[in-house]
């Protein structure tokens, strides 16, 4: 009998070992699998399901780029749908629609009777805001659906998802199309399991087509449900002796004592702000400038500068010039290239060490719209656990105010504040000084950023689809008893205001 190299597992062996990471994974231990699977791949850095199996794990953790480069080695050892599925998935999360769509179709040229890649291909066209093309694509699997179980069963649950999706993204105040969507999440939502993704995605959704209908006391009570699913905790003491800390360590004279990394390069720009503030909406009105690139949620300093703490690493220099490297990759021609991490304000006194010569939009929005998006929405509760209460909401837009003060105050770096309800309103000027700001000549494309077949994979996704609109301003109205009692800040009245080099 041939032996087996030495180091590496027998047959039998080495699939009970794979098996036994994709339950870890399966199991929501996404971690765990990777740094299991990761020493079998140094033993053999050729084997496509180990490789499809780690691009899995990347692409769970939001590590799209990582994700991407496993899968394209697992591709070029074998073509496979869930391969081809995997990197389609992280090309949609990076908003490059076409090179996932290109992915998708290959995969269900392999295996067209695998209903998931056609729901998948579904969801990203519309995501991408390409409904009339999502809606012939999902056509097909909703006869066949009703021919084999007939037009009263519950649809699957990510079937029900996708097309409830498009009901809502077409549906108008108290339309039957509202009426529909909210009729298909019901009948599905008995099938699913409480707490998993699949029932918080739709009890997320339904709350969004209850809002639109005007059902708003529902609405709340359908997100609301979605969180106590999740048995969130949060310390709301922690999360201001971290602020406190952050704040007692960045002085101005321990910034200018560590020194920066030594690079003037203009190009990295950073967006600060709340999560549902508006940072999707610069971002991509940035991004639609001919010279410019948003590169999304791209966590790479965001990890390094969470492991740094609070310290200053002497490896600035090195993490400077490869995060330039690696957006560069991604908009080779851009002279200025936008991260809207949501961790930003965190870490700005970092991100200033690394890039002297960057620029910082700082976004700002009504607390009380900011509390109602939030707790409507289906944030991470692992990463951002006070998004799941309005109470927390407005005890972290305080925090988050205070250290955007602080670092207005220490930095010397420009940062430009610009309200949310002004961009909306005023459109056109607030887009030139955001642009000027930036160091970019105006162009009328900006103008148009709602046209863009970039996808954007954040809640906002569909609004940010579409042009400038106030619908939004002033939402928390409809919530006004859920907000009774919470103490929220004062907004301040300002359109904009620019801060620079104390």
């Amino acid at each position: 009998m041939k032996q087996q190299p030495r180091g590496t597992p027998a047959k039998s062996g080495r699939a009970a070992k794979l098996e036994e990471i994709r339950a870890i994974f399966r199991a929501g231990r996404t971690r765990e699998a990777l740094a299991a699977i990761e020493p079998l791949l140094r033993i053999d850095p050729r084997d496509p399901e180990m490789l499809t199996l780690a691009a899995r794990c990347r692409n769970d953790l939001g590590q799209h780029n990582e994700a991407i480069a496993l899968a394209t080695r697992s591709l070029a050892l074998a073509a496979h749908p869930e391969s081809l599925m995997l990197r389609g998935d992280s090309y949609r999360a990076l908003g490059r629609t076409d090179d996932a769509l290109t992915d998708l179709r290959h995969a269900i040229r392999l295996a067209p009777a695998v209903r998931d890649l056609r729901v998948a291909l579904v969801a990203t066209l519309e995501e991408a805001g390409r409904a009339d093309e999502a809606r012939a694509e999902l056509a097909p699997i909703l006869d066949a659906l009703q021919r084999s179980q007939g037009s009263d069963a519950a649809l699957p649950e990510r079937i029900a998802y996708e097309y409830a999706k498009l009901l809502v993204r077409e549906g108008t105040h108290e339309s039957e199309k509202l009426i529909e969507a909210i009729r298909v999440i019901d009948a599905a939502l008995p099938a699913s399991r409480a707490g998993s993704i699949s029932y918080l995605m739709l009890l997320y959704l339904r709350a969004k087509a209850l809002d639109r209908a005007g059902r708003f006391e529902e609405a709340w009570g359908s997100a609301v449900r979605a969180h106590a699913s999740r048995n969130v905790a949060f310390d709301p003491d922690a999360l201001v002796r971290a602020t406190d800390e952050t704040i007692q360590w960045w002085t101005r004279e321990r910034i200018t004592a560590i020194g920066d990394s030594g690079l003037r390069d203009e190009t990295a720009v950073f967006v600060a702000g709340m999560p549902r503030s508006g940072t999707s909406l610069v971002d991509q009105i940035i991004d639609a400038h001919p010279h410019a690139k948003g590169v999304g949620e791209l966590d790479t300093i965001e990890r390094w500068a969470e492991a740094a703490g609070l310290s200053a690493p002497n490896d600035a220099s090195r993490v400077a010039r490869a995060y330039l490297d690696e957006i560069r990759r991604l908009a080779p021609r851009s002279q200025r290239i936008v991260n809207k991490a949501l961790g930003n304000t965190r870490i700005l006194g970092h991100l200033s060490r690394l890039f002297p010569a960057t620029r910082i939009v700082h976004i700002v929005r009504d607390p009380r719209d900011v509390a109602v998006s939030c707790v409507m929405g289906a944030f991470g509760a692992e990463r951002y656990p006070w998004t799941t209460r309005p109470e927390w909401v407005a005890l972290a837009w305080r925090e988050s105010e205070r250290l955007m003060q602080h670092w207005r105050e220490v930095l010397r770096v420009p940062i430009h504040t610009v309200r949310y309800e002004s961009l909306v309103e005023e459109g056109e000027p607030r887009m030139r000084a955001m642009l000027d700001f930036l160091g970019l000549s105006w162009d009328a494309s900006v103008l148009s950023f709602h046209q863009s077949r970039r996808t954007v994979r954040t809640l906002s996704y569909d609004q940010v689809s579409r042009p400038l609109t106030q619908a939004s301003v002033g939402r928390w109205r409809n919530y006004a008893r859920a907000l009774d009692g919470i103490p929220f800040s004062a907004y301040p009245s300002a359109h904009s205001t620019t801060a620079g080099v104390p």
